[in-house]
């Protein structure tokens, strides 16, 4: 499993910016996402479609073959595909919104907690863009963090986050030319994000590679979080 450090070890003060439980309950959803997925697709495998002869012509000796399996048939769709391959992605591209989702909603959390419990001049709120974007600018401006070097792979999970949310998963923009950003993450993990047709499909492994960009990312924030110093009351009476 991939080590994330977690926030859990921080001062007292610090203690409403814990995301590691969230990453816990992303890993348990991600497991348990494949694991259904491996089951479904074994069921189909060992089961497989029902079979119907419809006939043509009896003198001719002629029958037209349809498979049927979960309401649809092997007239209007190419099964094996289906249950094999579309169905397991567009599962995991379900997941994946949902992952990227708490883990956004969690930086909001912990930046606007932040901005409370220092009570900054600058608020989340104030700063443009929306969601990582501004988090992170917020993190950099307010926090002291330094610029992270997976905030680049941030960008192309969320530009996925954006396609599989808004365009079905298309790696091509609406004119029909590739996103940089979706053929770079494709490139960099081969098997675990595959072309299929116009879209990107999600195979086993792309959950836990999606989930690990995000875990390097907020492990920057947390150093940023140990490193920022508190005033010290006392300071003025010590020698």
């Amino acid at each position: 499993m991939f080590p994330f450090k977690g926030l859990s070890s921080l001062p007292t003060q610090f203690s409403h910016y814990d995301v590691s439980l969230t990453f816990e309950i992303i890993d348990s959803l991600n497991a348990q996402t494949d694991a259904s997925i491996a089951a479904n697709v074994s069921q189909y495998h060992s089961e497989g479609p029902e079979v119907e002869e419809h006939e043509i012509s009896a003198e001719d000796n002629a029958y037209h073959i349809v498979e049927y399996y979960m309401g649809l048939d092997s007239g209007s769709v190419d099964l094996d595909d289906m249950f094999t391959s579309y169905y397991p992605s567009v599962t995991r591209r379900s997941v994946f919104l949902t992952l990227y989702g708490m883990l956004e909603h969690d930086f909001e959390k912990l930046c606007n907690g932040f901005a409370r419990i220092h009570n900054t001049p600058v608020k989340l709120v104030d700063l443009r863009g929306s969601g990582f974007e501004r988090c992170d600018l917020f993190a950099r401006n307010i926090i002291g963090m330094n610029t992270s070097n997976y905030y680049s792979s941030v960008k192309k999970v969320t530009k996925l986050r954006n396609a599989c949310a808004h365009n079905d998963a298309r790696y091509l923009s609406n004119e029909d030319r590739p996103i940089t950003e979706l053929m770079q993450l494709m490139r960099a993990y081969p098997e675990e994000l595959v072309q299929d047709g116009e879209q990107v499909n999600f195979k086993a492994g792309s959950l836990q590679a999606m989930t690990a960009i995000l875990k390097n990312y907020f492990n920057d924030v947390e150093e940023a979080l140990k490193a920022h110093k508190a005033p010290d009351p006392f300071k003025a009476f010590r020698k």
